[in-house]
């Protein structure tokens, strides 16, 4: 029974480490082990075509991910939304990360991530997210509040591992991927995925996807948009040949 709750008492501090606690010193260790093979690779999956992208990571721990995303992504805006005391101290002192603190590209915030108010509506590319849905609870108000910031087409990606479905089910709350897949849907995203199972063993991961969709009243306004450019080239390409079959 005591191991059983020490192992409870564990699986909290993986959620946020408890700075200056023997569990949460225990916690940190562990989550910061290895190289960050796993949340590395998952940065290099990531889809986008947009220079300069705006980036928010949820729960970025260690800082594997967020040193890789600064580094390969050229982000103009990253902000690092960990609850963590433990990692947020870690974070700001990072040397790699420092440069980009000290330039105003990358600020490191506490807040819950079901509020972000400091974050405007329509203004972010990618949020990312590994090892963290497990811990999101309630899960839509999460999901919607990273549908309020995203920008229209912006995308969404969390990295998980199958390894949490046999942790204590009272912390690590949202491990049936296709729920959390029909929940994301109903939060308002489309194109949403379970990825393919991506590297091996104790790295493993598989990735959830999703993106922001347009509006259709925003898809509308752009066919009329087109439409009146349409036009307009139309009738200019009459003006200037004679030929009345340009216009429109």
């Amino acid at each position: 029974q005591f191991l059983t709750k020490m192992g409870a008492s564990l699986a909290k501090q993986l959620r946020s480490p408890t700075p200056g606690s023997c569990l949460g010193w225990m916690a940190q260790s562990i989550m910061s082990m290895g190289s960050g093979a796993d949340s590395i690779d998952a940065v290099s999956q990531i889809p986008t075509t947009v220079e300069k992208p705006v980036i928010v990571e949820l729960g970025p721990g260690a800082g594997y991910s967020l040193r890789e995303m600064i580094k390969n992504l050229s982000p103009s805006r990253v902000y690092g939304v960990e609850i963590s005391e433990a990692f947020r101290r870690k974070l700001a002192t990072d040397a790699e990360l420092k440069p980009s603190i000290e330039a105003g590209v990358l600020s490191l915030h506490e807040d819950d991530a079901k509020d972000l108010n400091f974050i405007p509506d329509n203004s972010v590319d990618i949020i990312f997210a590994f090892n963290v849905i497990y811990f999101l609870d309630p899960l839509p108000s999460y999901l919607q509040e990273c549908h309020r910031i995203l920008k229209p087409g912006g995308s969404v990606i969390f990295g998980v591992k199958n390894v949490a479905k046999d942790m204590d089910k009272s912390i690590y709350i949202n491990t049936d991927w296709e729920m959390c897949l029909e929940e994301m849907k109903k939060s308002g995203f489309g194109d949403v995925e379970i990825k393919d199972e991506q590297l091996e063993g104790s790295v493993a991961y598989i990735p959830l996807v999703g993106k922001k969709e347009y509006k259709e009243e925003g898809k509308e306004e752009y066919k009329e948009e087109g439409k009146k450019e349409f036009k307009e080239i139309s009738r200019s390409l009459s003006d200037e040949t004679g030929n009345t079959e340009y216009s429109a």
